[in-house]
């Protein structure tokens, strides 16, 4: 298995399967290609050490996000394209990616191909003639200044406002890459792409798709299938877990860095040398457990474990833990999988069940979990070193281990 980017440990549900499925004898080497030493990287035959974007060449639009969407650029007004210089030489023995992969090539015989004989600046100016700069900017002044500020288009060019023409009675106007003409139900560039050609509130495509009792035509309440609905396992387990995006953190992005981010006490606390993850969790149900704010505390279901930093709050009702999602920091305190981890990785908790069986979405809030004050020890309460499947839950309803 060769492992370049994507954290499974931080971000994916029932975690513990993928350190499971990395210590499966059916895996017979694992490469790792990283920048730092967290997540699945422990679990590596081989690290290949990937240097930082701030020690390489590349080229690009600041904020881009294309392949996501449309014309998609985030945090700006306006287009920014950008040259990135290396600020330094890669540190140690790290490398950037298109030099990882050139020597991997140069083994195979098959550099030529991949590199064509060029550099990775020689690679950013390919792309720079590729485009329309050349037309605005030299590159030798676009290399010296490093960005180009794309100028906003005539307002006769701009983009019309969406959903007029539908408002108006008029034919679409506004630019799409999809849906293709071809999902229109009527004429083309006429009516919304829903089978009606109106905005509907009960979807026609669900009622011809037939009687699926989790994904009814019309949106209504449907209690979880791993919340107080499920007796059994809500007896065992009576507290619902969330784990809501970071303010801090983009996934794993930037956490557990040992940069100044661990400053921040509402993302990590510092306790006996060790930065700890945050659960937020009501007075009423920490009284009932003995817990008091600031006391480590162990998370725990019958799929892991795992160490937080209590944080009482009245903003959360009893019965509801929040704690974010997307720790770059997976440390078992036992064998892997089998133990808690105190890194705050608590996707451990989750589950891998999809939201509907006939859907692709994750379930990450249909989580049910207790908690203790933490003494010390690497156990998961209940943990039968096998992960156990939730209440009505069929295999066929899991999302596989990749």
């Amino acid at each position: 298995m060769y492992k370049y980017g994507t954290a499974y440990m931080g971000t994916m549900p029932e975690a513990n399967r993928y350190a499971k499925m990395y210590q499966s004898e059916n895996l017979e080497f694992v490469v790792n290609q990283s920048i730092w030493y967290e997540g699945d990287a422990q679990f590596a035959d081989l690290i290949l050490p990937a240097c930082t974007n701030f020690e390489r060449w590349d080229i690009g639009e600041w904020a881009g996000a294309q392949g996501y969407g449309q014309d998609w650029t985030g945090q700006l007004n306006h287009r920014v394209i950008s040259i990135q210089h290396p600020a330094i030489e890669p540190l140690g023995e790290s490398k950037s990616d298109f030099q990882i992969f050139l020597g991997i090539c140069e083994r195979l015989g098959q550099s030529a191909y991949f590199c064509e004989g060029m550099t990775e600046l020689d690679w950013c100016k390919r792309i720079f003639n590729a485009s329309d700069l050349p037309k605005a900017i030299s590159w030798k002044k676009f290399l010296k200044k490093g960005y180009y500020v794309v100028p906003a288009p005539p307002e006769k060019l701009r983009t019309k406002v969406a959903f007029n023409w539908f408002a108006e009675g008029r034919e679409k106007d506004t630019p799409e890459m999809h849906p293709l003409p071809a999902d229109y139900t009527n004429r083309y560039r006429e009516g919304l792409q829903t089978q009606s050609g109106k905005i509907e509130f009960e979807a026609s495509s669900l009622k011809a798709y037939g009687q699926d009792p989790e994904r009814p035509p019309l949106n209504k309440y449907i209690p979880p299938w791993e919340g107080p609905a499920a007796t059994e396992r809500f007896a065992q387990y009576p507290l619902q877990l969330l784990t809501p995006h970071s303010r801090y953190s983009f996934h794993t992005h930037t956490d557990g860095k040992d940069a100044a981010l661990n400053d921040i006490k509402d993302h990590r606390v510092l306790i006996d040398g060790y930065y700890y993850w945050i659960a937020h969790l009501n007075p009423v149900d920490a009284k009932a457990r003995g817990i008091e704010h600031g006391d480590l505390i162990k998370l725990y279901n019958d799929r892991g474990a795992v160490v937080l930093v209590a944080h009482l709050t009245a903003r959360l009702q009893p019965g509801v833990v929040r704690s974010m999602q997307a720790s770059a920091v997976y440390d078992p305190l036992g064998k892997p999988g089998e133990s808690a981890d105190r890194g705050g990785c608590v996707n451990v908790l989750t589950p891998s069940r999809m939201a509907t069986p006939k859907t692709h979405s994750g379930a990450y809030n249909s989580c049910l979990i207790d908690m203790e004050k933490w003494d010390g020890s690497p156990d998961i309460p209940g943990f039968k070193g096998a992960l156990t499947k939730t209440e009505d839950e069929k295999p066929e309803e899991l999302v596989p281990a990749e």
